[in-house]
């Protein structure tokens, strides 16, 4: 199989969250839901770094940046792209970039930036951090570590944080560290900073694969490509994201089943950090959806209705509150409205509430904890996201219960609960806390299984000391 693929890797940044004012904000029945936001300045940042030595090159790169940039363009982004930097240039890039962001973020309107930034290039993790790799280096040499740039501190906090907003790191990467031989005891989850998306190639310890030509693109780029290509400026683009994520998941088995490989494929993984649902479109997609407000739809039953009581249908079942509800609901509306401007967005709602409703069987707790009508509006929005199969937002409802903050009172059940609900959707890091309570508690069992599954997840926790007992 490596004479087939290579492994392409890389790592990214997430750029600092630039204030938005709000689209539209939808309400059904007088209860505010999810704000909407459209921003209207885009920017971009891409770097692809093809050459290496010791036959390390990534062939792909190259295309992935000349791919990915034709679609950031149609939707209207200036896009500056960078090819084989080395690690002074990629730092003077990478400055430039942010002196920049932050020069737009002062004098434009609130509301008014958003920012993407995409790396294809070699990269690893060690000691729990994600790391890229300036072109020139070999990421297995004893010089990596020193000339990488560390994706957290050297990259993600040197840009404003400013919320609401959005930034997007593309991560093409691999996540695996080259010094390890032997299980995952040095790879991490990270949290995206407030109003970032940072979306990986794959999950924390593992690789990400690309086909060795120079003519096609890795696997992740080009599942992101096409969804972005296909989109109609209706779906938020973390729905975008989740589905891209299983396109490329499809793709590598496709590959592996070519080959008779039996591993389990690449699959990328994505930390949130957002408030509210946010749509990147264009002039023409702006114009498209004007026109369809004009328009009637024919439902699967011959009965005719207007653009107004279709998206009122919609976000209705967006303010639905239990997933085994929002399943029911969004697959009688994909049932009803066959090839309606929402199919993108209702088949990432199910897939979501599915992974959802499987969390909470597993997890072994009623429905009953979707349904608080306490809280403030960010607590409201990541019920919301939760709902759909957000790990992240899941894990920010138990932080809102153990500290009583975002409108709600402290309660360890409720903390104890949305852990568990985190842990089985995929957050380590929630997985850990969660081992931690059960060990405080002495239920040797559960804090057992649960450390186990923060590790599987690839979570390397913090050194425990001695008189514990490990």
């Amino acid at each position: 199989m490596r004479r087939q693929l290579v492994l392409g890797s890389g790592a990214g940044l997430a750029l600092g969250a630039l204030g938005f004012s709000p689209d539209a904000v939808a309400q059904i029945a007088g209860e505010p839901i999810q704000d909407v936001y459209v921003p209207r300045k885009k920017y971009a940042l891409l770097i692809g770094n093809r050459d290496y030595p010791n036959r390390k090159d990534i062939a792909p790169a190259h295309k992935n940046v000349r791919d990915i940039k034709e679609v950031l363009e149609y939707y209207e982004f200036k896009v500056s792209e960078y090819l084989d930097l080395d690690a002074t240039a990629m730092t003077r890039a990478l400055a430039e970039f942010s002196t920049q962001m932050r020069k737009a973020g002062e004098t434009g309107l609130p509301g008014g930036v958003a920012v993407v930034f995409y790396f294809c290039g070699h990269g690893f993790q060690s000691a729990g951090n994600n790391y890229l790799v300036p072109a020139g280096v070999d990421p297995s040499s004893e010089k990596a570590l020193s000339q990488a740039l560390a994706l957290q501190e050297d990259i993600l906090a040197a840009f404003p944080q400013r919320y609401p907003g959005i930034s997007i790191a593309l991560i093409d990467a691999c996540r695996t560290d080259p010094t390890i031989r032997r299980g995952v005891d040095d790879f991490n989850q990270i949290k995206a900073p407030e109003g970032m998306l940072v979306f990986f190639a794959t999950r924390a310890g593992r690789p990400a694969l690309a086909p060795i030509s120079p003519d096609r693109n890795t696997f992740f780029a080009g599942a992101l490509v096409d969804i972005l290509r296909e989109a109609n400026g209706v779906t938020p683009i973390d729905d975008l994201f989740r589905i891209a994520a299983v396109e490329c998941k499809s793709r590598v088995q496709s590959e592996f089943d070519k080959a008779g490989i039996k591993i389990p494929p690449q699959f990328p993984e994505s930390t949130i950090n957002l408030r509210g649902r946010f749509l990147i479109r264009n002039r023409i997609l702006e114009l498209r959806r004007s026109e369809r407000k004009q328009q009637q739809f024919l439902t699967s039953d011959g009965k005719l209705i207007d653009a107004a009581t279709l998206e009122k249908r919609w976000e209705a079942i967006l303010n639905t509150r239990r997933p085994s509800q929002l399943l029911r609901l969004c697959e009688k509306f994909e049932k009803e409205f066959p090839g309606s401007e929402f199919s993108q967005q209702v088949k990432a709602t199910i897939s979501g509430a599915r992974q959802a409703l499987d969390s909470q069987r597993s997890a072994g707790i009623s429905s009953d904890l979707f349904s608080d009508t306490v809280g403030d509006k960010d607590f409201r929005d990541d019920l919301a996201k939760a709902l759909r199969g957000d790990k992240d937002s899941a894990h920010r409802l138990a932080i809102a219960f153990r500290e009583g903050t975002s409108g709600v009172a402290a309660s360890p059940r409720r903390t104890e609960q949305w852990l568990r609900f985190a842990a089985e959707l995929g957050n380590g890091i929630a997985s850990w806390e969660l081992s931690e309570i059960y060990n405080q508690a002495g239920q040797v069992g559960d804090a057992a299984r649960f450390e186990n599954k923060a590790l599987d997840l690839g979570y390397r926790p913090p050194p425990r000391l001695a008189t514990r007992g490990y």
